[in-house]
């Protein structure tokens, strides 16, 4: 697909999937079509997230988190800023997980590619990163209370010692299924892609596991090969509590 002021015009693909240590899959995944008559009509969007609270409840949120998501995406009002719909969206799918009941939760992070650049939007912990020029960079904010004491840190309200004995510091602030509702992380200012510009999509199963640098090696490679390799990384550590790990990787090319 072609982005305004960028030589890209082309997407290769690369995913992961893989329950790691646990008896359970909670983790889900999607693209929208690559038909190139949808992908003109709408666009080309890819979305991960994370379930919790056991196969029963994180499973079945985490895959309608990923089913709406990209069936709201086919009827997007074109005229409203990419950054408030994605918003929006998210927020009335939390909504409608509340309304039916679901239990369980999940994060999510759904990357929406355009002419206008690259945008996307987040929820909980699952990350968004860049790599670019054999540089990683996080792209957005983790939604839990550990950012949360650090800026009462910042600001005085409390020490590092009371940040690191709080009960919470290892919870997620928000998530999909919050029935206190949801305010997600968007880029408001599209990303113009370059080309060998990669972006890496994934669960904390994934950064959990393997360093910045294990990361980056793994990226320096083509989209499926990397993917391939995070997977072989993550699984030749061998740990024994290894969460469920999903990684979708997105590499611009000519």
């Amino acid at each position: 697909m072609k982005f305004k002021g960028s030589d890209v015009r082309k997407i290769a693909l690369g995913s992961i999937n893989n329950q790691g240590a646990r008896n359970y899959q909670e983790d889900s995944f999607g693209f929208s079509s690559i038909d190139k008559a949808d992908v003109d009509k709408y666009g080309f969007t890819a979305i991960v997230a994370d379930g919790m609270g056991g196969l029963s409840g994180g499973a079945q949120v985490s895959s309608y988190v990923v089913y709406s998501m990209l069936e709201m995406q086919k009827n997007r009002d074109s005229s409203m800023p990419v950054s408030i719909y994605l918003s929006q969206a998210l927020c009335r799918v939390n909504s409608s997980i509340v309304l039916n009941g679901m239990t369980g939760g999940s994060t999510a992070v759904v990357v929406m590619c355009l002419p206008t650049g690259v945008h996307w939007c987040t929820v909980g912990d699952s990350r968004v990163y860049l790599f670019r020029d054999k540089t990683l960079t996080v792209m957005n904010e983790d939604s839990d209370y550990m950012n949360q004491l650090i800026e009462q840190v910042i600001s005085g309200e409390m020490t590092f010692d009371e940040a690191g004995e709080d009960r919470k510091k290892d919870s997620l602030a928000q998530y999909m299924g919050h029935k206190g509702g949801i305010t997600p992380d968007v880029n408001a200012k599209p990303l113009i892609p370059k080309i060998n510009d990669k972006l890496l999509l994934c669960s904390d199963g994934v950064y959990n596991a393997l360093t910045a640098e294990e990361l980056s090696a793994a990226l320096s490679y083509p989209a499926e090969q990397a993917a391939a390799i995070l997977e072989k990384n993550i699984l030749a550590k061998g740990y024994s509590n290894q969460d469920n790990f999903t990684a979708v990787v997105l590499e611009f090319i000519r």
